[in-house]
């Protein structure tokens, strides 16, 4: 993939109708008691072919009879064969998915949003900063950058979660550690079992890292509290606003704008985002119920 992927690709489905095409359910692999990652493949193979994607983008997953929910791309974004939703089981559709199971179809819509600003890097230190299901939208930045590793100086991968059994992709995360390419650091908010990793939320460990803020670019993605925790803490590491992109999670229903149930200020975070940079963003970022 070029370096720079700032254009957005086409959705595979028409812009009038938008109706989702069909995708059989390949694979899908639990990560912890409540998340799991579903590999679907394009049904028709001139589709398959056209669909492209880039890091940060997101489908519509829809289940005939249950609704249609947004669900942020974790694959490998040069892997065209099958695409990788990591998805939480906490509503209708996603319940629906699980039910369906592996070899069942559901219908696609997308890829939607603009994605992480991979072109915008350059040269510097690069900051992934994740949170839960949050490390999912992060996960092919990782494989992008491994795979361009040249081009930049360090890049770091800081995640947390509630516990050791709530990690998510544990193998990769295992083998990101121990690549000398990336340093991984990773926390949990309660040790159980034999964890002996760091304890605490996931910004205490940018006080483990030394950060050039000069030529750091972070991304963020997590909880709202984490976003904004991450937001001011890497602010607080004078980390300019510019160079410091999030991923919001939003209630998206049609996925380009029209439905307005996504609206953020002025801005609809399904065709504007889900990636702001906080500078887009920094005058509602910290308001509540906006």
């Amino acid at each position: 993939m070029n370096l720079a992927i700032a254009a957005r690709p086409e959705p595979i489905c028409g812009s009038e109708t938008m109706l989702p095409v069909p995708v059989r359910i390949l694979d899908m692999h639990p990560e912890n008691f409540n998340t799991r990652t579903v590999q679907v493949q394009i049904v028709d193979e001139g589709l398959r072919q056209r669909y492209r994607w880039v890091p940060g983008q997101f489908n519509m997953i829809y289940v005939p009879g249950i609704g249609e929910a947004a669900i942020s791309i974790s694959s490998d974004p040069d892997q065209h064969e099958a695409v990788g939703h990591t998805i939480r089981l906490v509503g209708s559709v996603t319940r629906a998915i699980e039910r369906i199971g592996k070899g069942g179809m559901v219908g696609l819509r997308g890829p939607f949003g603009r994605g992480w600003p991979l072109d915008r890097l350059h040269s510097g230190d690069v900051i992934l900063i994740g949170g839960g299901i949050g490390l999912a939208p992060l996960r092919p930045v990782v494989y992008w950058l491994l795979k361009h590793r040249d081009r930049f100086r360090r890049v770091m991968l800081l995640f947390g979660c509630r516990t050791p059994e709530d990690r998510l992709f544990v193998p990769e995360l295992e083998k990101w550690d121990e690549d000398p390419r990336i340093d991984t650091l990773v926390t949990v908010d309660n040790a159980t079992g034999e964890w002996v990793g760091p304890v605490g939320v996931v910004t205490k460990l940018l006080q483990r890292i030394r950060i050039n803020a000069d030529r750091t670019t972070a991304f963020v993605c997590g909880p709202r509290m984490l976003n904004r925790a991450a937001a001011w803490s890497l602010e607080q590491l004078n980390v300019r606003s510019e160079r410091v992109f999030i991923s919001l999670e939003r209630n998206m229903n049609c996925g380009f704008g029209q439905c307005g149930h996504c609206q953020y200020g002025s801005k609809f975070v399904c065709k504007d985002g889900p990636v702001f940079a906080l500078s887009e963003i920094a005058d509602i970022f910290a308001k509540e119920e906006v």
